[in-house]
């Protein structure tokens, strides 16, 4: 993805981080890590950076049919796939991260036209939790810069 597109990514996120905060609403961003598998056995199919782009396009079309009007879907570095989910808590999270998981391990099986499931790790943050805003913050950036 271009840098400027996750710039933007970056200050819609900080943007629903501050509205969050201000309205106590929950917000959670989802990170999944496509690169075990584009190390492996995505190589056989993606050997260039088109491709590689191309493959990051479909996915994301695909997981935004399954995504809520609000939700911000996003890719980076063509080895991750973020997401943004306002009004969205940590167990909401974790039940959209299975359903993400389970739409692009669809997804890579038909990519290759395999049965295997391929195991595809998400990390999730949310506001408030523990962590509360500065940790939120601080994974956005970690993630950006």
């Amino acid at each position: 993805m271009e840098a400027d597109k996750l710039t933007q990514f970056r200050e819609m996120a900080l943007l629903e981080l501050k509205r969050a905060e201000r309205y106590r609403n929950f917000l959670s961003l989802l990170v999944l890590n496509l690169s075990e598998f584009l190390s492996t056995a995505g190589r056989r199919k993606i050997s260039s950076q088109e491709d590689a782009d191309e493959f990051m396009r479909t996915v994301i079309d695909r997981i935004k049919r399954g995504a809520r009007e609000t939700d911000m879907i996003s890719g980076m570095n063509n080895r991750n796939l973020v997401m943004l989910l306002p009004e969205t808590d940590r167990v909401g999270a974790r039940v959209a991260g299975e359903r993400f998981q389970k739409l692009v391990t669809e997804f890579l099986s038909d990519f290759l036209d395999s049965d295997f499931a391929f195991e595809i790790p998400v990390e999730i943050t949310s506001f408030p939790d523990q962590s509360s805003r500065k940790g939120f913050r601080s994974r956005i950036r970690r993630l950006f810069d």
